[in-house]
């Protein structure tokens, strides 16, 4: 008799853990990147950042490779114009130099699903230099260091997204 009991409990515990909700994958339907340039003040910083707004959606539509769905979630991403001027102001280095931004995520029936702010620092870019780069030496206006930051930050987004509650 205590064995069956013990068995119904095992079977009670393991009928509430099956019904417990899963975290299902997030899925998205589009990524969008606004990058207000001409509010950046530099022209340097301009010509510096003139594709971030395609690459951005490449790098971040690329963390959800296989959760491309038209019924998903959208992405959009507000890049702050401030962040753009770092790597231009006088005695900016790669370890002062970030990107930063708000990431919205947006429900199909265009309700906001969750606001993020996401930044990209030396911190985060040094896994996406070059092999054997050094970030104190790669300057912040150099290609490296824009591929590793746009990078830095699709990656941030991604993370933000994916372990955050959502409604």
């Amino acid at each position: 008799m205590r064995t069956l009991g013990l068995l119904a409990g095992a079977a009670l515990m393991l009928a509430a853990c099956g019904g417990a909700e899963r975290n299902e994958p997030l899925l998205v339907s589009g990524v969008t990147v606004e990058a207000d340039l001409p509010a950046v003040g530099s022209p340097q910083a301009v010509a510096y950042w003139k594709n971030l707004s395609d690459d951005l959606e490449t790098a971040i539509a690329a963390q959800f490779v296989g959760r491309i769905d038209p019924m998903g979630k959208q992405i959009d991403v507000d890049v702050d114009e401030i962040s753009l001027g770092s790597p231009f102001i006088s005695g900016a280095t790669a370890e002062t130099a970030r990107l930063a931004g708000t990431v919205t995520l947006i429900n199909p029936d265009g309700t906001n699903a969750a606001v993020y702010n996401v930044t990209a620092s030396s911190a985060d870019v040094i896994q996406y230099l070059p092999a054997g780069s050094n970030v104190t030496t790669v300057k912040p206006t150099s290609a490296e260091y824009y591929q590793a930051i746009v990078q830095a930050f699709a990656r941030g987004t991604a993370q933000a997204l994916e372990t955050a509650p959502q409604s």
